[in-house]
């Protein structure tokens, strides 16, 4: 078996427990905030955290900081820029959860409100932003970045792997109704990690539009500044809906043009070479190697890998079995 085929075989693990742990909760008769917080433990720490760390370094066998692509050795300014990212994505993912909401009613869909967090002190609001924002920030971008893009590195289209990746994360949350939203955020949060080599700028975006989203419920019950920020988005929302849609264009323009920069900025990074003088200078010139080493060698270096259909099967089955949780979502949505 490949190390393709086992970190996908690692992934399709990873995304079965999640569809298990949503089964045994649908059973379980907890307050809504003890069941939010111990599915957010099952889920994000063991589920996407301990099961494919302890498989992919005992299985695959390979360095999990490289293999997760957990390096924080970036330009500050990368890290900087993903604040700015996660603050203009919140806002962003907002409309297209607003649109994306409406083309499922338009379709049939009828989506139930559960009581949900209720915020009777700062306490609950810490708990939130631990169990909903900085958990999810962490343990979804070690598998469905840094496990998901390990098992796709082989294909070389960078774009077929970022809407791939994205495809991905927007099933794994199994609700058709975060489908939409997830699959943008994904498709950032791929980017970036593909542009970079890490999955840190993600999950200080990730971070960043969850506690967004923590904030505006805690706001909406317990008032204050919060609450009047909340209410002033969306009353612009509800009464210029058109031009809120202007502004989300825009924002997501924004968000690109700040991609591309980091990618570029990484790229003129990578093409720094040390000086002349340096005991580390190797000159760019490919004769050299041949002069050392014989054409031979340069060439099995540069010979393309390529991966078997069949070693992509368990992500495949991993795809199917997202897509069946979704659209079970989707259709008891519009039965009830």
């Amino acid at each position: 078996m490949t190390k393709t085929a086992k970190c996908c075989a690692i992934f399709f693990i990873s995304t079965l427990w999640l569809v298990i742990m949503r089964i045994v909760f649908s059973l379980v008769d907890l307050s809504d905030n003890v069941s939010n917080w111990l599915f957010a433990v099952l889920v994000q720490v063991i589920g996407m955290g301990v099961i494919p760390l302890v498989l992919y370094k005992f299985w695959v066998k390979e360095d999990i900081v490289t293999g997760f692509s957990l390096k924080v050795k970036l330009p500050p300014v990368i890290y900087g820029l993903a604040v700015v990212i996660g603050l203009l994505l919140s806002y962003v993912t907002t409309g297209v959860s607003i649109i994306w909401q409406n083309i499922l009613i338009l379709l049939g869909f009828t989506h139930v409100n559960g009581v949900g967090t209720i915020y009777s002190d700062a306490g609950v609001l810490v708990a939130e932003l631990c169990f909903t924002a900085l958990l999810p920030a962490i343990f979804e971008e070690l598998t469905d970045r840094g496990l998901l893009l390990r098992s796709l590195k082989e294909i070389k289209n960078e774009r077929t792997v970022v809407v791939v990746a994205a495809l991905m994360f927007g099933l794994c949350h199994q609700n058709a109704m975060q489908t939409g939203y997830a699959f943008i955020g994904g498709l950032v949060f791929a980017y970036l990690a593909i542009k970079t080599g890490s999955i840190i700028p993600g999950m200080i975006i990730h971070f960043l539009n969850n506690a967004v989203s923590v904030l505006g419920e805690w706001g909406s019950q317990k008032g204050g500044f919060i609450s009047v920020i909340d209410s002033v988005i969306d009353g612009f929302i509800t009464q210029h809906f058109f031009l809120a849609i202007l502004t989300w264009v825009l924002c997501g323009f924004f968000i690109v043009m700040l991609l591309r920069y980091v990618g570029g900025l990484v790229k003129q990074k990578k093409q720094v070479l040390p000086p002349e003088n340096s005991v580390y200078y190797f000159p760019n010139d490919s004769r050299s190697v041949d002069e050392l080493f014989g054409s031979g060698f340069r060439r099995e270096l540069t010979e393309k890998t390529t991966v078997a259909w069949y070693e992509y099967a368990f992500l495949y089955g991993a795809a199917a079995l997202a897509f069946a949780t979704t659209l079970f979502t989707y259709v008891w949505g519009v039965l009830r």
